[in-house]
């Protein structure tokens, strides 16, 4: 029988204006601010389905995305500190008292990445006490990682260049085994003009006016 799988997804999400800078030769200030929400509403994808295995944090320092995570059915962590790695160390001893059998570290601009819980429920499935990590496209990022509960409190957040393979090192030195997550869908971030090719539909969609250079 598997074990049951309850995860507390937590989202590290920005100010909507203030994200996304290196994509400032394809859009407008306005463009880059409604690709950044509209990434961020695809990954805190809060539903029926979900609610049943999950519990959905978002880490922030803004008044704006406290709001917007309440109606999108999330709990907000307001924290003070700036930064990915202090933001989310802030907020970790809050993430930890709550009760679920892993918690999931995921970035809020992957625009594929909708069926985000049911990718990793299948993953810890078939390695329920491994630290699963779901790179980027270029194996550097750390987009998704998974953290069995009993080890969150000794996880530290090594996020910045080379943060796949740093996180790959932390587990090992916890004793953990790593599996990697290769899944296209958890692997396309847009960060920079070179993702675009990745993800055109999407963002024609979202913004019916953009006008790709």
């Amino acid at each position: 029988m598997n074990r049951v799988v309850d995860l507390a997804v937590v989202v590290p999400v920005r100010a909507f204006d203030m994200g996304k800078s290196r994509l400032a030769p394809s859009f407008t200030a306005d463009q880059r601010e409604r690709l950044a929400r509209a990434m961020a509403e695809i990954v805190v994808s809060v539903h029926s389905d979900t609610r049943q295995v999950a519990r959905w944090f978002v880490v922030c320092d803004d008044d704006t995305i406290v709001e917007w995570a309440l109606s999108r059915g999330a709990t907000p962590v307001r924290v003070s500190s700036s930064g990915l790695n202090p933001s989310l160390a802030e907020a970790a001893s809050t993430i930890a008292d709550v009760e679920a059998s892993h918690i999931v570290i995921c970035h809020a601009d992957l625009p594929l990445a909708g069926d985000l819980v049911a990718i990793v429920t299948s993953a810890i499935h078939d390695a329920p006490d491994s630290i699963l990590v779901s790179p980027d496209r270029h194996r550097d990022g750390s987009n998704v990682v998974v953290i069995p509960h009993h080890l969150f409190p000794q996880w530290e957040f090594r996020y910045g260049r080379e943060s796949f393979h740093a996180h790959c090192a932390l587990a090992d030195e916890l004793g953990a085994s790593t599996v990697v997550i290769d899944d296209d869908r958890l692997a396309t971030d847009i960060d920079t003009v070179d993702d675009l090719d990745l993800v055109r539909d999407f963002v024609r969609t979202t913004l019916p006016d953009w006008k790709p250079t």
